[in-house]
């Protein structure tokens, strides 16, 4: 009999983790697994397969209260085999009303995909309390091995590296999908405008490079509250004619495949799926070296350019020499996918499916 397998997500849109849900949907359920997804956000635009509770729907028709009912409800008729805690989970008495009244007889694995560990264990100075709104003798799992260390360091915590991955195939025909959608070239940065991306360090450093004497511009793919500021910046660096944002779009893919780069400015990252997209369209990658990802997927100097962490001036270095370069970027380019097989889906999938098998 097929494991029935419960996805537990805050939204299936926008976010790197979420896709990943997505994507562990459609990988699981083509190999025979009788996949539930459970949506805390009425937000869903990704692809899945499998069934669908819009967990987000009730919360909006209903009191909290009644929600709360059905949540639980829905989780005592459903008897799932394993359930992959996907959320960011902060918030400790709800964590821990959850545990207690809801998960405490399942078999449950938490993800956690941000080296932020705040996101995910609220009360850090306290590593005890820390843990106690998680299910007794669950499993954890760390979508990179910086944040695998982090977890041991901090909490002294195991978990299981288990990386994400993109299907690369979809990824390509989505792509093609599309026309060319812009004709000059550019440079490209794609996320949520959000002070955390720090797209204005991006946008600065950039305004200095020579990129924009060569006309080489730089989009900006993404919505956020970061919106109004990044577009004052542009202004004042009178960057209107070489800098433009463009809103999030359901298939950014050939955007992405058409770009001379990707750049990643992050303070901080989890497992940023986005390079793992832009190395699989046959993209470089230029990156700070932030916390965490970047360094487990980009050669230095091989598919990409790794700049030392938060440094803007070395950034403005790194985005000459790779795009102005052109010995440089052509050796760069030929070996853009060097190293890519560790985040096959067969590659992970496969890890799941053995921590699947692993009793606690």
């Amino acid at each position: 009999m097929s494991k029935r397998i419960c996805l537990l997500t805050d939204s299936l849109s926008s976010g790197g983790a979420e896709k990943m849900v997505a994507n562990l949907s459609i990988s699981l359920f083509n190999k025979g697994y009788l996949i539930t997804i459970v949506s805390m956000r009425n937000n869903i635009d990704y692809e899945y397969r499998g069934e669908l509770y819009n967990f987000g729907l009730d919360k909006e028709t209903n009191s909290k209260f009644n929600a709360f009912l059905k949540f639980k409800s829905f989780f005592s008729k459903n008897k799932f085999d394993v359930i992959i805690d996907h959320r960011v989970r902060s918030n400790f008495l709800k964590e821990l009303v959850f545990s207690r009244l809801i998960f405490s007889k399942c078999k449950i694995i938490y993800c956690v995909h941000n080296y932020k560990l705040s996101y995910y264990f609220s009360l850090l100075k306290y590593p005890k309390l820390s843990i106690l709104p998680h299910v007794k003798n669950a499993q954890f799992v760390s979508v990179c091995s910086a944040i695998q260390s982090c977890l041991l360091e901090e909490l002294n915590l195991n978990s299981t590296r288990i990386y994400n991955y993109v299907l690369v195939e979809k990824l390509k025909r989505k792509a093609s999908e599309v026309n060319a959608i812009y004709e000059n070239k550019y440079i490209i940065g794609v996320g949520r405008l959000t002070k955390i991306k720090q797209f204005d360090v991006l946008i600065s450093s950039y305004a200095k490079s020579d990129l924009p004497n060569k006309n080489i511009k730089l989009i900006i793919l993404g919505d956020g509250p970061e919106k109004k500021n990044l577009e004052s910046l542009i202004l004042e660096l009178k960057m209107s004619d070489y800098v433009e944002l463009i809103p999030f779009m359901d298939n950014p893919y050939k955007m992405i495949q058409d770009a001379k780069c990707l750049v990643l400015t992050s303070k901080v990252e989890g497992f940023p799926m986005v390079i793992i997209e832009s190395l699989s369209l046959r993209v470089p990658v230029v990156a700070f070296n932030c916390k965490s990802g970047p360094n487990e997927m980009i050669r230095h100097n091989i598919n990409g350019l790794l700049v030392l962490d938060q440094n803007k001036e070395e950034l403005t270095k790194a985005l000459n020499k790779l795009i102005l370069d052109n010995s440089f970027y052509k050796s760069i380019k030929e070996n853009v996918q060097n190293g890519l097989e560790r985040f096959s889906e067969s590659q992970v999938i496969a890890e799941w499916v053995y921590l699947f098998k692993s009793e606690r």
